[in-house]
């Protein structure tokens, strides 16, 4: 369940903060079920560790673009907060998951991400917040296509 948001009283600086701590989780989150489906399923926990790879990538580069645009701003402790936007229905994750079942974790996470930051973007108070979330957004839609191309050389 993600947390309710006015994202119109949103500055750019607390957007980027928002998405390094979402994107923080997003690393936690595929960290914990490749540990959680262990050594038994290593092709899968190889996968979900690809993905906190990806995620962090991703997190990483939002902390450069965070000090490039809002050097001198003091952050907003949005990770502080848990967002649940990429985090896994864990009760529908079956103590056997296969390589498929988990490429469809990730994508339903990969999508509700992308789903967060289109409907943030509907109420972007201004252009470098809409340019924040579209950069986002697109991010996401790129993880799904990355997702894709990955899942099409390991599942038959």
């Amino acid at each position: 369940m993600t947390i309710e948001l006015d994202f119109s009283k949103l500055r750019g600086q607390d957007i980027l903060d928002m998405a390094i701590a979402i994107e923080d989780e997003a690393t936690l989150y595929y960290e914990q079920l490749a540990d959680w489906v262990g050594d038994d399923k290593a092709e899968v926990a190889d996968f979900f560790n690809r993905m906190a790879g990806w995620e962090k990538r991703h997190h990483d580069q939002l902390v450069v673009q965070r000090e490039r645009l809002f050097p001198d701003a003091p952050k907003s402790h949005a990770e502080k907060v848990s967002w649940a936007v990429e985090a896994p229905d864990y009760d529908a994750v079956p103590n056997d998951v296969t390589l498929k079942q988990a490429f469809d974790i990730a994508m339903d996470a990969e999508t509700r991400a992308h789903d967060f930051y289109a409907g943030a973007l509907e109420y972007a108070a201004d252009e470098k917040v809409a340019e924040l979330f579209e950069g986002l957004r697109k991010a996401e839609a790129d993880h799904q296509r990355m997702l894709r191309e990955e899942m099409a050389k390991l599942v038959d």
